[in-house]
């Protein structure tokens, strides 16, 4: 009796061994989550339809410069397109206003037309 008890014990701990082991390397690891699609945008002409700051950022004034400090915002900018569906863009640099007429480029650019 005493020999089953050990060798059972002996077969649990190989199973547990082998459970808490990685996969081997050349193996793929089973239910990874996928890396997030970078956004398709459709080129052309829209509207601002809302405008959001989503940061700040101020680079401190060149010596010799001026005694303001100069801020860039990154903005999130919602579009409605032409054929009426609608877009969402976020960029840092020039700014847009709601109502502005604007180009979306096929990098996802707003520039004016």
């Amino acid at each position: 009796m005493m020999s089953r008890t050990v060798s059972s014990i002996a077969v649990l701990s190989a199973l547990l061994a082998a459970c808490a082991a990685p996969p081997p390397r050349d193996q793929p690891v089973a239910d990874r989550p996928a890396q997030p699609a970078s956004p398709a945008y459709r080129p052309g002409f829209g509207t601002i339809e809302s405008a959001t700051v989503l940061s700040l950022s101020s680079a401190p004034a060149a010596a010799g410069g001026t005694a303001g400090p100069a801020t860039s915002a990154t903005m999130a900018y919602r579009l409605k397109m032409g054929d009426g569906t609608t877009q969402d863009v976020v960029q840092a640099g020039e700014r847009f206003e709601v109502g502005d007429r604007v180009e979306l480029t096929r990098e996802g650019r707003l520039v004016r037309p």
